[in-house]
């Protein structure tokens, strides 16, 4: 029988080092920058990185000019003319094409890589960067923040107290509460905690004090997020440990007993933290939990408990904007959130904090403004 190809179709074989970049396909020239990516990136990634330089390169072929002789202005110009693209797909777009370029300095020898020219990579000034934003990014307030945090820890003393609930009720109440307080608790991507493995999650020698019940309505809710014990150790792209907060140190702690996670034994390769279902069965064979799951979970919790609309998203960026609130630089935040380092991510979560605070200044100046219309 004939041994079928694992390649991805389009894919090309790697050109040997040495060869000048002239004489190299400019996809092949790419793939070498996708295959030496550790650890290895997804294959639907590959083929959305393979798509946006592709587009690049029938862009320049259409001006007539090659790959290995263009100058920032020309990379800036393309970037300008993507019509119809918004200003974080025109950023994706950069950074492909500067990694893409990282491989032909690597292969030519040459120093200056021009998609990271300064002509280019200015996130303040460049009117290529002038395109329509996303959605606007939504944060919790700092109030509702403040809430959503005691709202849990109400809840995990009444589902560690419940009696009147059958086993599989309790169990799906306590793993969804537990999901919106650690995404809400250290900001993780929604894909990183579905893969979350319970041995991702370890205990460090760093004391904690139990929070008082009046603690919570400290000035700003500082002793809120006090380091906890427990660290949380994501590995792939976005590598970085992330310290749980002392308020959610213990509701973590419960969830893991409670499910039977404690216990290192009992890990397989497919456990995980949040599973989809309680039990695996033929009619749910998968342990992990897909995306649209954790968003009905997140939306359900937040209207049910709070009255408020809660995404997995959302809660990122609110836990975000604490970082601001609490101080933290950049070059922090980038590090804590798991940012690709130098891609701005930082800088346009801090403008969507400020301009998301303008904008909710001016809505309750205009509640509060008295009438000027006559009786």
């Amino acid at each position: 029988m004939k041994k079928r190809s694992t390649r991805e179709e389009g894919q090309f074989d790697l050109p040997l080092l040495g060869v000048k970049a002239a004489d190299i396909s400019a996809e092949a020239l790419f793939d070498t920058w996708l295959q030496h990516q550790r650890p290895p990136m997804a294959a639907s990634t590959q083929r959305v990185y393979r798509t946006l330089w592709r587009r690049f390169l029938q862009a320049l072929h259409e001006h007539q000019k090659q790959y290995t002789q263009i100058q920032p202005t020309d990379i800036r110009d393309f970037l300008s003319n993507l019509d119809d693209v918004r200003r974080p797909q025109r950023e994706r777009y950069q950074q492909v094409i500067a990694r893409a370029y990282e491989e032909l300095c690597r292969q030519d020898g040459r120093s200056e890589n021009p998609a990271l020219a300064p002509a280019i990579n200015d996130p303040f000034k460049e009117s290529w960067r002038q395109a329509p934003d996303n959605q606007a990014t939504q944060f919790l307030s700092v109030e509702q923040c403040r809430a959503t945090i005691k709202s849990l820890c109400h809840r995990r003393r009444v589902l560690e107290l419940a009696t009147d609930m059958t086993v599989a009720t309790r169990w799906r109440e306590y793993r969804d509460m537990t999901i919106v307080a650690v995404m809400l608790a250290t900001g993780l991507r929604p894909v990183e905690l579905e893969h979350l493995h319970p041995s991702a999650i370890r205990a460090t020698q760093v004391g904690v004090e139990p929070l008082s019940d009046g603690q919570a309505d400290e000035d700003e809710g500082m002793a809120l997020w006090r380091d906890g014990s427990l660290l949380i150790s994501l590995s792939g792209v976005a590598k970085r440990d992330v310290r749980v907060p002392v308020w959610c140190d213990e509701m973590l702690r419960s969830w893991l007993i409670f499910s039977g996670l404690q216990d290192a034994g009992a890990w397989v390769k497919e456990s995980r933290v949040f599973p989809g279902s309680r039990q695996i069965s033929a009619a749910r064979p998968q342990a992990q939990m897909n995306p649209a799951t954790l968003a009905r979970i997140v939306s359900k919790w937040g209207i049910k408990q709070m009255d408020l609309l809660m995404t997995p998203q959302r809660l990122r960026n609110t836990f975000g904007a604490g970082l601001i609130e609490r101080g933290f630089s950049l070059p922090e935040i980038e590090e804590v959130m798991g940012y690709a380092p130098g891609a701005a991510s930082a800088w346009r979560l801090q403008a969507a904090w400020l301009a998301w605070l303008q904008a909710q200044k001016v809505v309750a100046t205009s509640l509060t403004r008295p009438s000027t219309q006559s009786d």
